[in-house]
Formats: structure tokens, C-alpha cells, sequence
């Protein structure tokens, strides 16, 4: 399984504990996360691989952890697609 993390140049700031902003300084975008958007970058950006993101969910809001992680793949799929996160090849982990 593919690892991802976030690229260079987003940056990220809280809102209200639980949602998040990212801003895309090249092409000057503005995304906003939900709860679980913002928990899944929170993880990323500490170095979690997608299945390690997926069972943290599905232990913190009781879903199944293969729900889990089609979900985690899906966003992760949809950050990669607009630039948000960059593929790290050649890890395995988790």
C-alpha cells in the first residue's frame, strides 16, 4: 500500500478544534476539512501510513476498518488529485 504525505506548499490551520483551512500557496486555493478531512491530516501529517489513519478511525468512531480505510483512500486519492499530498513510493508500512 502506497504512503502519502502532505506537499510543501500547503499549509494548515485549525478551526474550532475539529475542522481544518489548507491552503495551496502556488495555485492560491483555499480547501476546507470536516471533521473526519481534518482528522485523516492530522495523521498524515504525522507521518501515518493510510492503513494506520483507518484503524485510528474506525477505534475513534467505531466504523468498520475496512470502511475505514475505502474512506481514508478515497480522500487521500482526492488531495493527491489536487496537489494537496504527493504519493511516497516504496513504502509498505501499515
Amino acid at each position: 500500500m502506497h504512503s502519502y504525505r502532505p506537499r510543501s506548499q500547503v499549509v494548515s490551520t485549525t478551526i474550532d478544534e475539529d475542522e481544518s483551512v489548507l491552503l495551496h500557496l502556488e495555485a492560491q486555493q483555499y480547501y476546507s476539512l470536516n471533521e473526519t478531512g481534518h482528522r485523516i491530516w492530522q495523521l498524515l501529517a504525522r507521518g501515518r501510513a493510510p492503513g494506520a489513519i483507518a484503524a485510528a478511525l474506525a477505534e475513534e468512531w467505531a466504523l468498520s476498518e475496512a470502511g475505514a480505510l475505502r474512506h481514508v483512500r478515497s480522500f487521500l486519492q482526492e488531495l493527491c488529485e489536487e496537489g494537496l499530498v504527493e504519493e511516497v513510493r516504496g513504502d509498505a508500512t501499515t
